[in-house]
């Protein structure tokens, strides 16, 4: 058995060791299990024992001593679905309490933080700790993205938000073609759109900034992504977006909207 997947699922390793150990003999008693597994008796009782409370194992009196039996192993399931409850609690009570850490932290410090990773897996990990600060964002989106990062990454951390009860507000291109428009998926997930002409924009960076934070992913050679987590150069930032978003409105893109409907 793989003891690495066992501790995947939230088993310690000689917890996995024991339950692994428990799957080959179905029933242990304690002073066998620790020889088997090099360690003490009274380890043995604790490891076995935890097993128990986590139900994946059931303990009887026999004689002057205790035996374990392994349990249905569907447990593992209900016991994997109890620690992403938990690890979703913990999240949530997270991003409850970061708007007034945030509030705390600028108040005595004055050095923004800065975190610069490359990959994919790196970035998108960089957007969700973006999106976990618990603020609207307002993005210029690049139609490098997908191309970089995959359709099913980009939508899982698109419409994250939206779970959330966060707002998004994007500049998006629009080229001439009429696919390019979905008002409905932007209504559904709760995205605000000004367009921009696709000529106006083509570099491979994208620009996201919160109350407090201001990510920057650069789709070049490799994806690479910079989050500074200041509150002024956010706030610059948002008043940049602000004025490009009101140089938009009036421009005749909204002529060439009206012709893709």
């Amino acid at each position: 058995m793989d003891i690495s997947k066992l501790e995947a699922v939230g088993l310690s390793k000689q917890q996995a060791l024991a339950y692994a150990l428990l799957v080959e003999k179905v029933e242990l008693r304690p002073a066998a299990a620790a020889s088997l597994l090099k360690t003490t008796r009274t380890n043995a009782y604790k490891l076995f024992d935890k097993l128990v409370e986590l139900r994946l194992a059931s303990k009887e009196e026999v004689g002057r001593t205790f035996q374990y039996r392994i349990a249905n192993p569907m447990a593992l399931a209900s016991l994997a679905a109890d620690y992403r409850a938990k690890a979703t609690a913990r999240e949530e009570a997270a991003r409850q309490v970061m708007s007034s850490l945030l509030d705390s932290y600028y108040g005595h410090a004055a050095v923004p933080a800065v975190e610069v990773v490359s990959g994919p897996k790196a970035l998108a990990e960089l957007y969700r700790s973006q999106i976990k600060l618990g603020e609207d964002l307002h993005f210029i989106r690049t139609r490098s993205d997908i191309l970089n990062m995959g359709f099913e990454t980009m939508h899982e951390i698109r419409t994250a938000p939206g779970r959330y009860g966060l707002k998004r507000f994007g500049i998006l291109t629009v080229s001439n073609e009429k696919s390019t428009v979905n008002n409905e998926t932007h209504k559904r997930t709760d995205l605000e759109v000004t367009w921009l002409e696709e000529k106006l924009y083509d570099a491979p960076v994208e620009w996201s900034v919160t109350k407090s934070s201001l990510l920057i992913c650069s789709y070049g050679q490799e994806p690479q992504g910079i989050l500074i987590v200041d509150r002024f150069i956010a706030s610059a930032f948002l008043q940049l977006w602000s004025l490009l978003q009101t140089l938009l409105e009036p421009r005749a893109i909204n002529k060439t909207l009206n012709k893709l409907h």
